[in-house]
């Protein structure tokens, strides 16, 4: 999965240790690396926002997306004052996948946020 050296390798195998089973219906560790006070904050969350601009393809992505408001985050990043470039491509990127799932719930949802598109 990841070199032992590697920052992120402690807080993945916690996590996979600690559970018997993954649940694939949710966004795991979203808050805990998206929210994160740690030093390596910044490296968490790319690495998360590049897994999820991965993952998210339909309208099941979406509604895991939504249980978790990965989405208002990511649009509450946006507004930060010390966002760097790359974490704003990564979350551009991921909001224009989100754009591209054909399913009248995603666009009625983003709609209702007042959200029509992305340039």
């Amino acid at each position: 999965l990841f070199p032992p050296h590697k920052h992120i390798y402690q807080t993945i195998c916690h996590f996979l240790l600690q559970r018997p089973v993954f649940d694939f219906h949710d966004v795991p560790m979203f808050y805990g690396m998206f929210c994160s006070s740690d030093l390596y904050f910044k490296q968490d969350q790319n690495w998360l926002l590049e897994i999820l601009c991965v993952a998210v393809r339909d309208e099941i992505d979406y509604k895991i997306l939504t249980r978790r408001h990965v989405l208002p985050h990511c649009f509450s990043q946006i507004s930060c004052h010390n966002l760097d470039k790359h974490t704003l491509k990564l979350i551009n990127k991921l909001l224009r996948k989100v754009f591209s799932i054909k399913s009248v719930k995603v666009q009625n949802d983003l709609a209702d946020l007042g959200i029509t598109a992305i340039d």
